[in-house]
């Protein structure tokens, strides 16, 4: 494994999150607020160009959730039933050769205990909160850069007929 690899407890960080908590986001279905976090991960990850994970417990779950298509940078993983998402990350931890690359998100102290002991790095949902704010700051400056510029590539009429 050659890029870091960051394995994300989803319902840690769907709980941890405030943009999760606001009123808006109260309102929206589990399933809407799994693909928002999703979508602001596959930002993170295409930006900093790290491979990322997300896994969602289905432990209780009477129907297994359905992912999507795995979305470019970011891997979507339920959990079996009966398992947790804890479970699946100590399994893809336990998989993995050069654990020290590996960087486990979750706000449950036991589990950042268990995969550090394993060889995995680990933070909170908090921490790594503030470092997906950064990337995406920045990707926003960028973007903006670009725009003022008036063109992110040619012109057309730099194309010749």
């Amino acid at each position: 494994m050659s890029q870091p690899w960051i394995l994300v407890d989803g319902y840690s960080v769907l709980h941890a999150w405030p943009r999760f908590a606001t009123r808006k986001a109260r309102q929206m279905s589990l399933q809407q607020r799994r693909e928002m976090l999703v979508g602001v991960l596959r930002q993170y990850a295409d930006h900093s160009r790290r491979r990322v994970t997300v896994v969602f417990d289905a432990y209780a779950a009477k129907h297994k959730a359905e992912g999507k298509e795995p979305m470019h940078g970011v891997e979507v993983l339920f959990s079996e039933r009966g398992k947790t998402a804890d479970d699946v990350i100590e399994r893809l931890v336990a998989q993995v050769g050069d654990k020290g690359k590996i960087l486990v998100v979750t706000s449950d102290n036991a589990e950042r205990q268990t995969v550090e002991t394993m060889g995995a790095q680990t933070t909170s949902a908090e921490i790594f909160e503030a470092d997906v704010e950064a990337v995406l700051r920045e990707l926003a400056g960028m973007v903006r850069l670009h725009t003022r510029r008036g063109s992110v590539g040619p012109r057309h009429s730099d194309w010749d007929p």
